[in-house]
């Protein structure tokens, strides 16, 4: 289990598409290339780290065995989050930052704090981009996870392989063949 580094590179690979908001601002306001170019440097390295983190937690970490009794797909509501999060951005006429960076950190670590306050794990827009799917599953007991696949299910599967990445948040590995 790799709990809270996961959760907080969940948390902060989900930050990226702000960074890259931020990024075709200063592109669109004629901004050089040194203005906007480290914001996608940062963007795609969020997205590099995420991509990096699934790839290790599926060979590294041990893997357990989950029994899925219901299960409700989790990530329809990535828009209303997406355009929730965006749309201070959007309706900026200018959101360079220029001079006063210690806003845009802050308005980055006030959202920050918020999706992991919430546990909103699963609205993550680049774990979208990268293939993955994410579902509220709840086991026999009643408990409820977030399984988070890039195998889309049409109904519950009964036990499967999964690397607990932190409390309550799992990644599918495999179907359990008996």
């Amino acid at each position: 289990m790799l709990n809270r580094l996961a959760k907080f590179l969940l948390v902060a690979t989900s930050l990226s598409p702000i960074l890259g908001a931020v990024a075709v601002n200063q592109l669109a306001l004629g901004r050089p290339w040194y203005c906007w170019g480290p914001w996608v440097m940062v963007a795609v390295a969020l997205a590099v780290i995420c991509w990096g983190l699934m790839a290790y937690a599926t060979k590294n970490v041990q893997q357990d065995r989950l029994t899925i009794k219901e299960f409700e797909r989790d990530d329809k509501e990535v828009l209303a989050f997406l355009l929730a999060y965006l749309l201070p951005f959007i309706s900026s006429k200018d959101m360079a930052f220029t001079g006063d960076w210690i806003t845009g950190a802050y308005i980055i670590l006030i959202i920050f704090w918020a999706i992991a306050h919430a546990g909103a794990f699963h609205f993550n827009p680049v774990m979208g981009l990268l293939g993955y799917h994410f579902y509220s599953v709840k086991n026999g007991q009643g408990i409820l996870y977030l399984l988070i696949s890039r195998k889309q299910f049409s109904r519950a599967p009964t036990d499967v392989n999964a690397v607990k990445l932190a409390h309550g948040i799992y990644l599918y590995t495999g179907d359990v063949h008996a």
